[in-house]
């Protein structure tokens, strides 16, 4: 019983750091990766410790730089869901493929999320192509991938370890 509230624990916090990507008033990969342990821990979904690893970097990384940003930027919530969208689109396009494809298609989508924001007029203050452009897709693109990452690597762990118990 406790496995399957830990696991459910799991999912609502990888729906809560999607969430947090286009209301970006925590950084949302805390809550992904939170979610990602909470799974393992439900000894449902295994994953490896090497994965958990790596992305317990990146999601050290994301912290540190987000907390590096003035504040204005960090509560900033225009184009979050054109990025939030393209990174979700690009995840699920590229998980059909493969686990490097999906983070190329999490960071590709996130890129052509922030060029279509940048095509609106609240967006045109980015100037695409610009520097400014560049410094705001890191500030808020970097943090959407590799959210939704971690929320395409527990779809895709659930998936092999689902079809491999069928």
């Amino acid at each position: 019983m406790m496995d399957i509230a830990l696991l459910i624990s799991g999912i609502l916090l990888m729906l809560l750091s999607l969430y947090l990507c286009v209301r970006p008033h925590i950084p949302a990969v805390i809550a992904a990766y939170g979610g990602l342990w909470l799974m393992q821990w439900s000894e449902l979904l295994v994953f490896p410790s090497v994965m958990l690893s790596y992305w317990g970097v990146m999601t050290m990384i994301v912290v540190i730089i987000v907390s590096m940003l003035p504040q204005p930027v960090v509560k900033a919530t225009q184009g979050m869901r054109h990025i939030t969208v393209g990174a979700l689109a690009g995840m699920l396009l590229g998980a059909t493929i493969g686990y490097a494809p999906m983070i190329i298609g999490a960071f590709a989508g996130a890129l052509a999320g922030c060029v279509v924001f940048a095509r609106t007029p609240k967006g045109s203050v980015l100037r695409f192509p610009s520097a400014r452009f560049v410094q705001y897709f890191c500030a808020k693109g970097l943090p959407a991938v590799v959210t939704v990452s971690l929320v395409g690597i527990a779809i895709e762990v659930a998936a092999v370890q689902y079809f491999n118990n069928v």
